[in-house]
């Protein structure tokens, strides 16, 4: 692995992640210069390692979540590797986790576990709803977060069942703002010495990316329309027509 450059360079980072969102804030951190250590599972490691649909070749989707990454292998549920866990995140700037609610706080590398360790320290977590409300201690899904923050619903055709779409929308989403979160974060510690504990979550990176189409539908207390709404350029006033795509006898057209 080549040394690291770039504006991260000299920021340490320590992940203990799996999936898209819990693995692409860290992958873009990496791709900025900072050294990221992944914690995974000994013997098997990170499961999406055989998410592969390319016989013979490694995981598409591996490789770019993961994409500039070191790996270590640590049994978190003994307690040399909790002690090993705790001196990584003493020498770390950011740490990671997306394990399922609550196991974090049991295996005792919570926030407030951690932030004795390394008072400096951002602590990043990532869950499906986000750690209150009533469907905190649920795991969560891409599906779920397209369906539960309307991205099925506006995008949906009259008559046809809600479907999801194929690519991991409220992954990506949800990972983005956590990336910028931490690194907002990061600014404020290097700043003051205070370290502090970022929440993202999949449904809510839905709901921003909704953006001004949910505010409308909650002002008009009605759906969005089947067919894609119109934007700030495309005004939905009389004698105006929604953004959308049209077919013609050569090829599609996106207005």
């Amino acid at each position: 692995m080549t040394e690291p450059h770039g504006p991260l360079r000299g920021v340490k980072v320590v992940a203990c992640s799996t999936a898209q969102a819990g693995t692409v804030p860290y992958m873009l951190m990496a791709d900025l210069g900072a050294e990221v250590i992944k914690i995974e599972v000994p013997e098997v490691g990170d499961n999406s390692r055989g998410s592969t649909v390319l016989p013979g070749m490694p995981s598409t989707y591996f490789e770019t979540n993961n994409r500039g990454v070191k790996s270590l292998t640590l049994n978190l549920k003994t307690g040399e590797g909790r002690e090993i866990l705790r001196k990584l995140v003493a020498r770390a700037d950011i740490f990671g986790q997306n394990f399922r609610p609550g196991a974090a706080e049991k295996n005792g590398f919570g926030y407030e576990e951690l932030r004795k360790v390394n008072p400096k320290l951002v602590y990043m977590s990532i869950s499906g709803y986000g750690p209150k409300g009533p469907h905190a201690d649920l795991p969560g899904t891409d599906s779920m977060a397209q369906a539960l923050g309307g991205i099925a619903e506006a995008y949906s055709t009259p008559g046809q069942p809600l479907k999801t779409g194929i690519v991991s929308v409220a992954d990506e989403t949800c990972a983005i703002l956590a990336f910028g979160g931490a690194l907002a974060a990061l600014t404020y510690a290097r700043s003051t010495g205070i370290g502090q504990k970022v929440d993202c979550s999949l449904l809510g990176g839905q709901i921003r990316l909704m953006g001004w189409t949910l505010t409308t539908t909650m002002w008009r207390n009605r759906n969005p329309s089947p067919a894609r709404p119109a934007s700030p350029a495309h005004p939905s006033a009389p004698g105006s027509a929604p953004a959308s795509t049209t077919a013609t006898a050569s090829r599609w057209f996106s207005s």
